[in-house]
């Protein structure tokens, strides 16, 4: 089958091909680092573990100087339906197969070239959401390894006599490893990212898959975002907690205004906003957009470079009703860390994740991680973990400590960001501590310490 590459930028309505049943999955040559994962369906998307469509997949229309995407018609949504059942049965059957076998298989389907990139996105979609995983035995390298000097050998001692025989080699290497010479040549390549076997399909319906599909498509857009300004609303405290809890998990540089009728507004920074790691905090991103569709209302806005030109666009997306959240809020994995880390320190503070938001009127507003309390009483001190990104959301929070944030609060910063601790020693109630590779529970017991006194 031919490679069929997407010749349009995310401003058309589809994406016209070669031919209907040209390939339109890619496959990387290259070996994964772990034998089990969900695998990504294309070679520009790093395998994160959770789907994501990329700009490529989008269908939009630009609108003067907005950005529009495509609402699928009810005929082509019943159409796209149709498909993603398909693909989801093909996996279904093709269980044991391998990445290649599957990908083939999804190729194959009918697929008319106005639905091309429709076709494409579900189907990425349903890769994602595949568990593959590498086969069991020898170690690829070391079989590779042991056939390759065998074969090498064999072949130095070959005469016309006695010439080069592959299956011998392949013996006297299954009975040097103890395998089965019929099974070697199939496992000499089994780290390969093509040759891992689907070991679980999706298991969810054609009708999740493509509203997955709509959401997708606003998660893509938000890959080329230079900055986002997202108004929500929640009714309730838990709610508001939830996203604040996502936006830290997820690590993003934003900033937070309380304006009236309960009404939040984040600005968060674009991946084109920074000058590297730019893939990896545009993934983050996307990944939050759940956690604001959870509220009960929301009204985003973002500021895009799209195409291959990089035009600036602007894009909206709102919606309103009943939050549905995608699963439940988790620490970060080096609050769960310093918390187990606290926990084996002969010490007088008491660590537990912090559910306040500390709100400066008219300046912003700041989530802690944790809230630590001293046994002998006294004033509690919160503690937040800055992300990597950039060093100007220190900058923000000495702000907020100069402009009214009383409560007694340690914020800890890599020394990534290149600041110094000094940056707060005009103020009595904060701190900041600096660290090296991940933080010191020591080290942040010393500095509460501080605080307290």
């Amino acid at each position: 089958m031919g490679r069929c590459g997407s010749t349009c930028s995310g401003s058309a309505a589809s994406c016209v091909s070669a031919g209907t049943n040209a390939r339109f999955f890619t496959s990387s040559s290259r070996r994964a680092p772990a034998r089990r994962s969900r695998a990504s369906g294309a070679a520009i998307t790093p395998r994160i573990g959770e789907p994501v469509l990329t700009p490529e997949h989008v269908r939009a229309r630009r609108d003067g100087t907005r950005l529009v995407l495509l609402e699928l018609s009810a005929d082509k949504r019943a159409r796209a339906v149709e498909l993603a059942d398909r693909f989801l049965e093909r996996c279904r059957l093709g269980v044991g197969k391998t990445r290649d076998e599957i990908e083939r298989s999804l190729a194959a389907q009918d697929v008319r070239a106005s639905e091309r990139r429709i076709a494409q996105a579900l189907g990425k979609l349903v890769l994602d959401a595949c568990v593959f995983e590498q086969s069991e035995g020898v170690e690829p390298p070391a079989l590779r390894r042991e056939v390759f000097l065998r074969s090498a050998a064999a072949r130095r001692a070959a005469s016309p006599e006695a010439p080069f025989s592959k299956e011998a080699v392949l013996a006297a290497s299954g009975r040097a490893l103890g395998l089965d010479p019929s099974r070697i040549e199939e496992m000499l390549y089994a780290d390969l990212r093509g040759a891992h076997r689907l070991i679980a399909a999706p298991n969810l319906s054609a009708e999740a898959l493509v509203r997955h599909y709509e959401q997708g498509q606003i998660q893509a857009v938000l890959l080329r975002a230079v900055s986002v300004v997202a108004d929500v609303r929640c009714t309730s405290p838990d709610s508001l907690r939830y996203l604040f809890q996502k936006l830290k998990f997820r690590r993003l540089l934003y900033r937070c205004e309380a304006l009236s009728n309960g009404v939040y507004r984040l600005s968060i920074d674009g991946p084109f906003s920074l000058f590297e790691a730019v893939t990896k905090y545009g993934l983050e991103l996307a990944l939050t957009l759940p956690a604001l569709e959870a509220c009960d209302e929301l009204e985003l806005k973002a500021r895009v470079l799209w195409g291959s030109a990089r035009e600036p666009l602007e894009f909206e997306h709102r919606r309103s009703g009943p939050p549905v959240r995608d699963g439940e809020a988790r620490l970060r994995d080096e609050i769960v860390e310093l918390l187990h880390d606290f926990e084996k320190l002969d010490t007088g503070w008491q660590a537990a994740p912090a559910e306040d938001i500390l709100d400066v009127p008219g300046v912003g507003v700041c989530v802690p991680d944790l809230l630590f309390r001293h046994r002998e009483g006294g004033d509690p001190v919160y503690f937040e973990l800055l992300g990597y990104w950039s060093r100007d959301a220190v900058f923000r929070r000495v702000e907020l400590v100069e402009r009214g944030l009383s409560r007694r609060i340690l914020f800890g910063v890599s020394a990534r960001l290149r600041v110094s601790e000094a940056v707060l020693d005009f103020a009595e109630h904060a701190a900041l501590y600096v660290f090296r590779g991940k933080p010191s529970a020591r080290a942040i017991e010393r500095k509460l310490d501080a605080l307290r006194s």
